[in-house]
């Protein structure tokens, strides 16, 4: 067996491989254990969003999952004729991804393990005790129980994590009456356009053509929400739903897995209990809608990673790694609200309800109001608090391209360090953190009214930003990156 980690990660979906990627790619070792010999066949999420892909670019992965995507530039609002425009995004990606969710994982293991981290499949956590210096977590895998010690242990092992009920975290939150459907097939008679959704009196369907053809069926039948989600869901029952909402046979065949299901919304009170952390669907799950649980679960691995390096690698403070749950657990509780409204938006039949459909459908014709809906579908509105650094911090930094010849500004992120914008050297106030941080020139503005000098973190967010680079750039880079490295005093 390889020597214990610095990090275990319990759970190989997409949070927990991202995490791995991440960590590895940094120099931090890291074991992935997860209970399952192999990758589930149910690819329940379906989509990556433009920020998401935009915190993949960073750190060189992106092209690896838009490979196996297919782009989709204008999704349906549910109407005849209604569509997103993702092209009013200020982004180098202007779509939404279509991609199964097996893929995506299949592209995040491939960049975890090249970067180092070891995957142990088929691996169970069965204890965990922890102490001031680590964690000891007792494992049963193909060559039988085994303890071992990491310095930090991260669950994202879902909805039923035994990480989260080992270190007794209240998960709280309710399910969903009604049932819905979805699978994986093929099409002889598909719609146009191709990524096709009606919302009428009867329910809703929605349809997402992958790259190899087969679509992403989803369907909420307003006639058949009581059918108990454990009963199995035949093609034909698929179809007769999927006609009597679209009003037409679509022709579904060939079926690569259907399935019944029952939406959750649940959030765990704490992320952190000692040197043990919660992400992805370990600390939060929500319905469906808009494909945000991937998108909330990535997102949470790029907070983190950075954090726990910083602080395994000794330049960073303990304190550091609280900041994970103070910045993430909002931004979940904001989903789960944003997506419980989009449920009940779109399964309600009360005259109210139609009412709030045909004025929403309405409001999206007004471009500002679109644009701002297209903005936090994407994840592009996303910011943290400021931490009163001012304004602008807190908010994501978008890509351009930097003076000849360093290229685009997320190549600056590879090495997963600090980006001081504004200038081609270190100034006298950053120069004591040179070690962890680079420098780049923009040759395109960052927007109307940004300072002259911006400080991005590892994640793209901005940690402080002022017209010079004096002490507050100093009092920031102490913050956020602890004390200098001795040789550089």
């Amino acid at each position: 067996m390889p020597p214990s980690p610095q990090v275990l990660v319990v759970g190989a979906g997409p949070t927990g491989l991202a995490l791995a990627a991440e960590l590895a790619a940094f120099g931090i070792s890291c074991h992935v254990v997860d209970k399952r010999a192999g990758r589930s066949p149910l690819s329940r999420a379906c989509t990556v969003e433009p920020r998401t892909l935009e915190l993949l670019d960073m750190r060189g992965r992106a092209d690896d999952v838009l490979k196996w995507g297919r782009e989709c530039p204008h999704p349906p609002l549910g109407n005849e004729d209604g569509h997103l425009d993702y092209g009013l995004l200020d982004t180098t990606f202007p779509f939404s991804l279509s991609i199964p969710q097996t893929r995506t994982e299949e592209a995040l293991q491939l960049a975890a393990e090249k970067a180092g981290a070891v995957l142990l499949p088929g691996t169970e956590l069965t204890g965990l005790r922890q102490d001031d210096t680590g964690v000891e977590v007792e494992l049963t895998g193909p060559h039988g129980p085994r303890v071992e010690r990491a310095r930090y242990v991260v669950g994202c092992d879902g909805v039923n994590s035994t990480v989260r009920q080992v270190i007794g975290v209240e998960y709280d939150g309710w399910h969903y009456d009604e049932s819905l459907m979805m699978g994986d097939a093929r099409l002889s008679n598909p719609p146009g356009p191709a990524e096709y959704a009606r919302i009428t009196r009867r329910g809703m369907a929605a349809l997402f053509p992958f790259q190899d053809g087969t679509y992403r069926v989803i369907v909420l039948d307003r006639q058949k929400f009581s059918v108990p989600a454990d009963e199995p869901l035949t093609l034909e029952d698929l179809s007769e739903s999927c006609a009597a909402v679209l009003g037409t046979d679509i022709g579904l065949h060939s079926p690569l897995w259907l399935s019944r299901f029952r939406s959750s919304q649940r959030h765990a009170k704490r992320y952190r209990v000692g040197r043990v952390l919660l992400a992805g669907d370990a600390a939060h799950t929500h319905i469906p809608s808009g494909g945000q649980g991937l998108q909330t679960g990535i997102q949470d691995a790029f907070n983190l990673g950075w954090k726990l390096r910083a602080v395994l690698a000794g330049w960073a403070p303990e304190e550091l790694i609280d900041s994970y749950e103070a910045e993430r657990h909002p931004i979940a509780a904001e989903t789960l609200r944003k997506t419980d409204l989009s449920f009940r938006f779109e399964t309600s039949d009360s005259a109210t309800a139609r009412l709030m459909r045909r004025a929403a459908m309405w409001s999206m014709r007004i471009r500002p109001v679109h644009r701002l809906n297209v903005e936090h579908l994407s994840g592009l509105r996303l910011r943290y608090p400021s931490g009163g650094q001012g304004r602008w911090a807190g908010r994501r930094v978008p890509d351009r391209p930097l003076a000849s010849p360093q290229g685009p500004l997320y190549g600056l992120f590879r090495d997963g360090g600090f980006v001081l914008l504004g200038t081609d050297s270190c100034p006298p106030a950053a120069a004591p953190w040179a070690d962890r941080l680079r420098t780049g020139v923009l040759a395109e503005p960052l927007g109307g009214g940004w300072p002259r000098y911006v400080l991005v973190r590892p994640d793209g967010y901005v940690a402080w930003a002022g017209p010079v680079a004096d002490n507050g750039l100093a009092a920031a880079l102490r913050r956020w990156c602890g004390t200098p490295a001795p040789a550089a005093r």
